[in-house]
């Protein structure tokens, strides 16, 4: 069996207020953020949250440092990776296929963006 990970390093960003300029705004990150690495593809069902029950597929929880940097090991395979919010899950990112959008891990990879535009417009 293949015990082979590779490393998987992000930031997430959270926005809020007016992007209408997004040139001269700043992502806001003050505190640690919680992010699940979840195994395979996942409906946004028209939405960019869905119930942490809803998720079927091994899932590892990350903490964020302060500056919203992750890093998690993982085997070979596709991710979708969410922010925890209580006993929800966000992305606001999707594939087009009425899927998020999701990542095949099979080498390192660097400066996932996971982005936090709840409190934002546009």
């Amino acid at each position: 069996m293949n015990n082979k990970t590779f490393t998987v390093k992000g930031f997430v960003q959270i926005y809020s207020g007016n992007q209408m300029d997004n040139n001269e705004v700043n992502p806001i990150v003050k505190k640690s953020y919680k992010v699940l690495a979840v195994e395979g593809v996942h409906e946004h069902k028209g939405k960019p949250e869905i119930e942490l029950n809803y998720l079927d597929s091994y899932y590892e929880i990350i903490n964020t440092k302060k500056n919203g940097e992750f890093q998690i090991d993982l085997k070979p395979g596709i991710y979708t990776f969410f922010i925890l919010k209580g006993d929800k899950v966000y992305l606001n990112n999707f594939d087009g296929l009425g899927n998020f959008s999701h990542i095949e891990v099979k080498e390192n990879l660097e400066n996932i963006i996971i982005k936090d535009v709840k409190n934002s417009y546009f």
